[in-house]
């Protein structure tokens, strides 16, 4: 079982990095505070953020002892078991395909580093290594199987191809334009000074929270509570937010970033209560409980960073599209014919 997934893992990696959703993430990074309170498509904020590098990424310390490993003393198919190692000279070739395509070892190890680690705990490096080179082959085979069927010439194939370009594009001319300026130093500690400025002051609460996908279920969990059960172990329990495994807790949300219809009923609530009824969206049945209520206080500069980085993109893509569309001489117009405000007021800026 765990080779099959991590088969499907090495597909998903391979194929999903070419679309455009992860264009900007080692440039940019999503606001924290609109991560971990989902409820059907609006988030709030979470007390913890998370500057480090994605979860999903390889450290680079345990894949070069993999490496160092491999290129001491291994070929990829020996067993781990074996007494007898053979050492690995340059960058031989692994697989062969009716005697033309060819990949070679480094290929295979590339791939090994794009697997998130928690796919591959209890395999082998070389077990590792035999199914991403069988990847390689089966890919291989069924794209060449495609291609003799005519598929990458029906107009399906090439209108999907055009747009999977067109997104590519964007993403390096923002990668390109933005990068530079969302990464400097001098911008971000400007733009943390502004938001020192206009920070007002607020109220924020230490949410926690219960996900249940029926009526009956947040029923039986809102009779539990009434019974005196703890919040946080119906939550470990009966839960299918993400927060479950914390006991729910969501951390510290400012009044002002919960999505309208959690603030209504939060807002009500004093410190140790829940709610009594569910805040019901696409997603299923909510609970809420208020642990703390504080005021809000300014973010400090590494705090902020997600956030500044986030607005400075924000701002930097406004004037860029502001710009090319100045050059192009771009006119827009609404239904009725009359002209279209300027891209700043169509354009909110995120929330600081």
């Amino acid at each position: 079982m765990k080779i099959k997934v991590i088969y499907t893992a090495a597909l998903a990696v391979l194929f999903l990095d070419a679309t455009y959703g992860g264009a900007l993430k080692k440039s940019f990074t999503k606001d924290e505070q609109s991560k971990n309170l989902d409820i059907g498509g609006q988030n709030a904020s979470s007390e913890e953020k998370d500057n480090s590098e994605p979860k999903e990424q390889v450290s680079k310390s345990s894949m070069e002892e993999t490496n160092s490993k491999r290129a001491a003393d291994s070929k990829p198919n020996v067993s781990s078991n074996s007494t007898e190692r053979k050492k690995i000279v340059g960058d031989p070739i692994v697989l062969r395909i009716n005697g033309k395509k060819e990949y070679r070892r480094s290929q295979i190890l590339a791939d090994m580093k794009a697997i998130p680690p928690q796919m591959v705990q209890g395999v082998s490096p070389d077990k590792l290594f035999e199914i991403l080179r069988d990847q390689k082959s089966s890919t291989y085979l069924m794209i060449e199987q495609a291609k003799k069927a005519g598929l990458d010439h029906t107009k399906e194939f090439l209108d999907k191809q055009n747009q999977v370009t067109n997104e590519l594009l964007v993403r390096e001319l923002l990668i390109k334009e933005l990068s530079p300026k969302v990464e400097n130093e001098s911008a971000l500690k400007a733009r943390y000074t502004k938001y020192l400025i206009e920070f007002k002051k607020g109220k924020e609460f230490k949410i926690y929270h219960i996900m249940v996908a029926t009526e009956k279920e947040g029923n039986d969990i809102l009779a539990s509570l009434e019974k005196g059960d703890d919040f946080s172990e119906l939550a470990k329990s009966k839960s299918s937010a993400p927060s479950k495994d914390k006991g729910g807790e969501e951390g510290y949300i400012p009044i002002d970033l919960m999505p309208p219809q959690v603030k209504d009923k939060v807002i009500l609530l004093k410190v140790g209560e829940y709610t009594k009824d569910f805040v019901k969206t696409e997603n299923g049945y909510h609970i809420f409980k208020v642990a703390d209520i504080r005021d809000t206080t300014p973010q400090k500069y590494e705090e902020a960073l997600p956030m500044l980085k986030q607005v400075l993109m924000h701002e930097e893509m406004v004037k860029l599209i502001e710009r090319l569309e100045k050059q192009a001489k771009v006119e827009k117009f609404n239904e009725d014919g009359t002209p279209v405000g300027p891209m700043k007021e169509k354009l909110a800026s995120p929330s600081v």
